[in-house]
């Protein structure tokens, strides 16, 4: 929600003591909602209707005069500070989940849901005719007007605000004082709507310049205004020299309290504010257009590897000198370059979405309408439809281009404790053929590196799951090594020798083959499970189990090179998808689904089958499954099958080819009992949590040194997650390194431990945020990027001295569990038959009769400068080529 026009809203939410109102607020919600869609919809509202989700979440189905419907969410939940509330629009399921700050006072409710219901309309019907956005707002106070004179999605809602207080000055159920109070809250909208003239009279040129602005935005706006919006507009949208008395003394007083929540407000977050770059437009500040991104991708890739080869020189040259380069160190990439900090040198492997060989990421524009806000980019500008997926080549260019604005090195680091304890990153370059260079580069860490590396490993097939479960093998090697260490501890011969061989053979990287016939030819087995409790049996059982599991995969590997894959080779482009006809895939999340369609795109002769559990209900929601269903699963020769089975351990056999071959049973739609055959096979199965690869290396010296490791979540003012935090202790010193990104939503087992159920609380916490219903999820591409930036401006406050902005738990904050909400606590009231504001017809000569169709909400006050042209970037490194014109650096 806008958070500009009213700042005395903006300041009610950011009192530190405010309490959370979560249940009152989402119970009101619950009263009211009926009410407020009547008064803003008027007669396009047909009827809005309670339900409940099997989990027990509530929504409500709008039906609208179109025959069309859609659901709505509403929940509270912690927000950002000076956020009011906020929609994601999914507008591929219709799903809507509008989220308020649950410390918003729950008189001002009524209003925010207006505007909210008014803007996602707007998006509703707009992405209904395929209309990309109007980017600039209209109804903004000021005498300059936009060149597109059409109403955003953001200008619905505040008319929806109008309605919606119109509706209450008129309502007689309502005291005389509520109903003069929302007469003042609307004409005091009136001046940063820009519907009211604000200078004074007595300046005759700026006066004049206002009045002819607020009569074109009265007129553009009409047809959306309710019968009671006109007849205030009638007698309020005038000078305050020219109102009635009472409107005079009542707007004055608004316009006094607005001053001063204004300045507390800039007191408060001024210094949080954080200014983004705007990649994806020309040197004329224009959209690039979408035949050009592909070409401009080409040129951001090869203009990073410039700034990559002459940031790896300068290194060099200082190491040559005999000077060991201390820098703010960023390991990792992706979406978390939201919050790029251009001082820090990024080391940065350029994977995932540069790697990606399919069309775009899972997500529509409409679904990450909010990367405006956090990323600053425009993803409308990549698809030719709001409703389309996101443009790969776009990710790129905006990647890239946040990536160049500092010192970047393109490769892998990995984080080491120096000679005198100091922390160190080894840095190894991508050279031309992309492998790492054999000569490292030695950088030393100025004050704490933050490592975003992406997404965690993929499972194995087989791993044991539940409470006692075991995830991989470097889990299972752990865990057992823990228990030789105690059986060391109580004197039982050999086991301290067995440790330190299992320890080295896992850090060498021997086959699993060698681990497990040590292990089980060893006669410590046994000792291993005497005297634990049950769980700790089964747990330790479970490490075999995983260990076999792992044999097995990498038994199948070595016999079906190329055709037995991890599902990140597969989204990586490391594969040969024509290695095989038939594909197994197994896992049915939307990583196994991603992996489906990559395969069936690249070869059209593939056919594949996925094999696992139901596929989860959240891939309705998506935009590339049911369009992938559509084109793959259907017809008289459909090349794509899910079938329900449980995945275990992979299974081989030789097929009469001579190669090896791939198996797994399941259940047919009959009940029956039958077996997938493919000469291809992929585990999507999910994600590990261990260490990121970056840290591993510096457990590892850490506790050989008999160091210690801890880790607290890491939450800002506004209880918003921003990653985890890891401390090593060693010899004395304490050494912290932040994850950010997605890997921050795997916490790695062997730190946050599995029976604290603190991953649950993170899921569920991740869960609320973001319900599958939006078609996002916390690691995605967008709620990264918010993350992001985020950490980024929390990160500047806490440098600031501010001891608060970055906060360290070890529990989820409170204000995230959700809230005990008792039905019979509100009265519902339902619908009205006939909508409490009629609308009016159109005005004869006004041209646009349906403008309910455009607009996407813009933060920006102003339309941020043209970026600079492409041949001449901001802080140009000297000796670099800069790319062909095209895209521009936005500042």
């Amino acid at each position: 929600m806008d958070t500009s026009a009213d700042p005395r809203m903006v300041m009610s939410t950011l009192q530190p003591d405010a309490p959370a109102r979560q249940a009152e607020l989402v119970s009101t919600a619950r009263r009211d909602m009926g009410a407020v869609a009547a008064a803003v919809l008027g007669d396009r509202l047909v009827s809005l209707d309670p339900a409940e989700a099997d989990d027990g979440r509530q929504y409500f189905v709008l039906r609208d005069s179109q025959g069309k419907s859609a659901q709505i969410w509403v929940d509270a939940i912690p927000l950002e500070t000076g956020a009011i509330a906020d929609t994601a629009t999914n507008t591929a399921s219709q799903n809507y989940v509008i989220r308020v700050s649950d410390r918003l006072p729950t008189e001002m409710l009524g209003r925010v849901l207006a505007h909210e219901l008014g803007e996602l309309t707007a998006v509703r019907e707009r992405a209904a005719d395929g209309l990309i956005p109007v980017r600039e707002d209209l109804l903004r106070g000021g005498a300059e007007l936009p060149a597109d004179r059409r109403l955003s999605s953001a200008d619905l809602g505040r008319v929806g605000e109008l309605n919606w207080l119109a509706h209450q000055s008129n309502d007689t159920a309502l005291s005389p004082r509520q109903q003069a109070e929302a007469r003042a809250e609307f004409s005091a909208l009136l001046d940063p709507y820009g519907i009211r003239p604000t200078v004074a009279m007595s300046d005759e040129a700026a006066f004049h310049a206002q009045e002819r602005a607020a009569r074109v935005r009265h007129r553009v706006a009409f047809e959306s205004l309710s019968t009671d919006s006109v007849s205030l507009l009638a007698t309020l949208a005038h000078p305050i020299e020219h109102l009635p008395p009472p409107d005079a003394t009542a707007l004055q007083a608004s316009r006094d309290a607005a001053l001063r929540a204004e300045r507390q407000v800039e007191a408060f977050v001024a210094e949080r504010d954080v200014s983004m770059p705007l990649p994806g437009y020309d040197q004329n500040g224009l959209p690039l257009p979408r035949d050009q991104l592909e070409p401009a991708a080409e040129r951001w890739a090869e203009y990073r590897a410039q700034v990559s080869e002459r940031t790896a020189a300068a290194l060099e040259g200082q190491l040559a000198g005999g000077q060991l380069p201390l820098r703010k160190v960023v390991i990792g990439g992706g979406a978390s370059l939201a919050g790029r900090d251009p001082q820090a040198l990024l080391v940065d492997g350029a994977g995932r979405w540069h790697l990606d060989p399919g069309n775009g990421i899972v997500q529509s524009a409409d679904q990450d309408r909010d990367l405006a806000q956090w990323m600053g980019v425009d993803p409308y500008t990549a698809v030719e439809d709001p409703r389309d997926r996101v443009s790969i080549h776009a990710v790129r260019i905006w990647e890239d281009q946040l990536a160049t604005q500092g010192d970047v090195v393109n490769g892998r680091a990995r984080l080491h404790l120096g000679n005198d304890g100091e922390l160190l990153a080894e840095v190894r370059k991508f050279d031309q053929d992309g492998k790492e260079s054999a000569a490292p580069l030695w950088v030393a860490c100025d004050g704490t590196p933050s490592v975003a590396t992406g997404l965690t490993p993929d499972v194995v097939p087989g791993m044991p799951r539940g409470a006692t479960g075991v995830e991989s093998r470097s889990e299972a090697v752990r865990l057992i090594g823990d228990r030789l260490r105690e059986l060391a501890g109580n004197g039982v011969p050999g086991a301290r020798e067995m440790r330190a061989w299992l320890t080295q053979a896992e850090r060498a990287g021997a086959d699993t083959q060698a681990v497990l016939g040590a292990l089980e030819s060893s006669a410590l087995k046994d000792a291993l499970t005497a005297g634990l409790d049950t769980d700790a049996a089964a747990r330790m059982g479970n490490c075999f189990t995983a260990l076999d599991s792992t044999r097995k995969w990498e038994a199948a590997r070595e016999a079906a090179p190329g055709r037995a894959l991890l599902g990140d080779e597969v989204a990586e482009n490391r594969f040969d998808p024509r290695a095989a006809q038939h594909w197994i895939i197994a896992g049915s999340g939307g990583t196994g689904v991603a992996n489906a369609e990559i395969i069936l795109r690249e070869n059209p002769d593939a056919a594949v089958t996925i094999v696992g559990s139901s596929p989860p209900a959240a891939l309705q929601h998506q935009v590339q499954y049911p369009a992938m269903l559509a084109e793959y699963a259907t017809g008289d020769n459909p090349r794509l099958t899910i079938v329900k089975a449980q995945v275990g351990a992979i299974e081989t056999y030789r097929h009469e080819s001579g190669q090896t071959w791939f198996q797994a049973d399941y259940v047919d739609q009959n009940g029956e009992q039958a077996t997938a055959r493919a000469d291809g096979y992929v585990t999507s199965l999910g994600r590990t949590n261990p260490l990121p690869p970056a840290l591993q290396d510096l457990a590892n010296e850490v506790r050989d040194h008999g160091g210690e490791i801890s880790g607290d979540l890491l939450f800002d003012k506004d209880d918003q997650y921003i990653g985890y935090g890891l401390t090593f202790a060693v010899d004395g010193r304490e050494h912290r390194v932040d994850v950010d990104g997605a890997a921050s939503w795997q916490l790695p087992r062997e730190i946050f431990a599995p029976e604290t159920g603190i991953q649950a609380d993170l899921n569920q916490m991740g869960l609320r945020g973001l319900p599958s219903e939006t078609g996002n999820a916390a690691p995605g591409f967008s709620p990264i990027a918010r993350q992001s930036a985020l950490r980024a401006r929390a990160v500047a406050a806490a440098a600031a001295g501010d001891p608060e902005a970055v906060r360290r738990t070890s529990t989820i904050p409170e204000r995230w569990q959700r809230p005990d909400l008792d039905p019979k606590a509100v009265t519902r009231t339902p619908t009205p038959a006939t909508p409490s504001t009629p609308r009016v017809a159109g005005i004869a000569g006004i041209a646009g009769s349906h403008l309910w169709e455009t607009g996407m909400p813009q933060d920006r006050v102003n339309r941020p400068p043209a970026p600079a042209p492409i041949q001449q970037p901001q802080q140009q490194p000297p000796g670099h080529e800069r790319p062909a014109p095209g895209v521009g650096m936005g500042d």
